[in-house]
């Protein structure tokens, strides 16, 4: 099960069949007015899956929309394991450390695991593979990966970008997570250039079934040469109302080849009529009255469920071998 919840949905808990399983970033920091909010919507979807511990949770970096809650949640629950980049962040200025400060009180006093490209994380029933961490990023095919290792045809006119001043993006811990024959992707808010490495000249990730947009759709990540490459056959944008959702990081994801449906965590006020996916694939309308997740159940043969928490609208997505979905609504 993935949830996405919290500012802009940068909290996503993930259960392994199992085990109380990885739970990446932790949100935004708990101040007024929305004291424990987020820390209170993981604490609620954790409890939908029963889970009273969390093996691992994974702070994919240091921005406070990413680990400001960790905290928080700490406190609220028990953490085995803490997995993160290193015991520092690249954006030391007094408007961008915080979160990574409030983080550090509880870190120095827990069990921490840096990993390195090419690690597993250790959970029953799961198959999590580290792809980036601290700037680092895997540079062979991932192994039994389908479709990689092959040439990436998309590289040949591919683009570059100039990095924004934003640097500890590049620091993010990105997961390629796999249950039998399903596969997601998540790669925190990596940049543009680090997607096109991992993809280029050859695509070291392979193909999936579910791509989790880098950096809330923001066109600062994105790189069409990895995103088309991925052929997802639904992508889960963590968006927020006026955060990321960007229209041209919207119409690149949806003229993906092979792309079934684009959900989105929140409507996109950019994205006004004609970059907005129908609302039955959006969990929350606005950021007045949200805090509605997306619920993805997964099976082992590859089949899945999306569900939309506000609407309950459900929608299947067989195994590949089957091209048909049915849907409900109620």
């Amino acid at each position: 099960m993935l949830v996405d919840t919290g500012f802009a949905g940068n909290a996503a808990a993930a259960p392994s069949p199992a085990a109380a399983g990885p739970a990446p970033t932790a949100g935004a920091p708990a101040a007024p007015p929305a004291v424990g909010r987020d820390a209170e919507r993981i604490l609620a979807v954790l409890k939908q899956a029963n889970v009273t511990v969390l093996d691992y949770l994974v702070i994919t970096h240091y921005h406070g929309d990413h680990v400001g809650g960790a905290a928080d949640l700490a406190s609220r629950i028990p953490i085995r394991n803490f997995v993160d980049h290193g015991p520092y962040t690249v954006e030391l200025q007094p408007n961008r450390s915080a979160g990574f400060v409030a983080y550090r009180t509880v870190r120095d006093r827990a069990r921490a695991i840096v990993p390195k490209p090419g690690d597993q994380l250790p959970i029953a029933g799961l198959d999590v593979l580290v792809v980036s961490s601290a700037s680092a990023l895997m540079t062979t095919p991932i192994p039994g990966a389908p479709a990689a290792g092959a040439p990436n045809p998309l590289c040949r006119n591919a683009r570059l970008k100039v990095p924004d001043p934003t640097p500890e993006n590049t620091e993010s811990i990105g997961l390629v997570v796999r249950y039998g024959n399903f596969r997601l992707l998540n790669l925190g808010d990596l940049t543009w250039n680090q997607e096109h490495q991992l993809v280029c000249p050859d695509n070291l990730l392979g193909t999936f079934d579910v791509f989790h947009t880098t950096r809330h759709g923001d066109p600062n990540s994105g790189a069409p040469q990895m995103v088309h490459a991925l052929r997802a056959r639904i992508a889960v944008m963590n968006n927020g109302e006026r955060k990321g959702g960007a229209p041209e990081y919207w119409q690149m994801v949806r003229d993906a080849p092979g792309l079934g449906d684009l959900w989105q965590l929140h409507r996109s006020a950019a994205g006004a009529a004609t970059h907005n996916s129908p609302e039955q694939f959006l969990a929350n309308l606005n950021e007045t009255d949200h805090g509605h997740h997306l619920k993805l159940s997964a099976r082992a043969d590859g089949s899945f469920v999306m569900t939309n928490e506000r609407t309950q609208f459900t929608k299947e997505y067989p195994e590949r071998a089957t091209r048909a979905t049915r849907t409900s609504a109620p």
